[in-house]
């Protein structure tokens, strides 16, 4: 079963404690406000920084003959789409290559397996299609909403707590804040170092090899 990551309320009061009188008292309801900005660019940082495993997601969707754009999974940052790749008869290509260049709008309607794409208001493939495929999608899910004191956060919530402890220590010019700054540093660090891509592998590395052959019984 997948964790459940604390409430918005949940660590907006944890960072209370953190902070001491700085954030309370008469000014709560106005210092509110600047802990869940401190709280969200913390989690937008963080889910920036690294390719967190349960927000990995990919789907099936279909494109038909002389398409050449389909919509993005509903759940997957447009910015965040790792790799697409194609089932051609009853083998999944590598990853396509990303990037369609102008000159290549000359061919365009030559119709063909799909071979390349783009990210723009939609998925662009190119070239048009010749017929019906099946892509696959991997991508990034999408930040969820995090504004009311019920929204869950959607990435690691003690990692959150560490950033926005160190950012809203420094706001409010507390004497420790250098020390929650540098764990907060080295955490991102050793997120990026950890970063899908790097530490597991770089789908470019195998975009060029063409899938083995089925066997024949002869």
């Amino acid at each position: 079963m997948a964790r459940q990551y604390r409430t918005l309320g949940e660590l907006r009061a944890e960072m209370r404690a953190m902070v001491g009188s700085g954030a309370s008292g008469a000014s709560a309801g106005v210092n509110a406000t600047i802990i869940d900005t401190h709280l969200r660019e913390a989690q937008t940082l963080l889910y920036w920084t690294h390719d967190w495993a349960h927000l990995r997601r990919y789907e099936i969707k279909q494109i038909g003959a002389s398409q050449t754009l389909i919509d993005y999974p509903t759940w997957c940052n447009p910015d965040r789409v790792k790799w697409i790749s194609v089932l051609r008869g009853t083998v999944w290509s590598p990853p396509l290559r990303k990037g369609i260049t102008s000159s290549m709008y000359t061919y365009q309607a030559n119709v063909s397996w799909p071979q390349r794409w783009e990210p723009y208001a939609q998925i662009e493939i190119w070239p048009m299609t010749d017929q019906q495929y099946s892509l696959r999608i991997m991508g990034i899910q999408s930040l969820g909403s995090f504004n009311v004191d019920a929204d869950r956060a959607t990435v690691e919530d003690s990692a959150i707590s560490i950033g926005a402890t160190a950012t809203l220590k420094a706001h409010y010019r507390q004497p420790d804040a250098g020390i929650h700054q540098k764990i907060w540093d080295a955490l991102l660090v050793k997120l990026k170092a950890k970063s899908w891509g790097q530490d597991v592998f770089k789908p470019d590395d195998w975009s060029e090899m063409e899938p083995l052959a089925k066997p024949v019984t002869v």
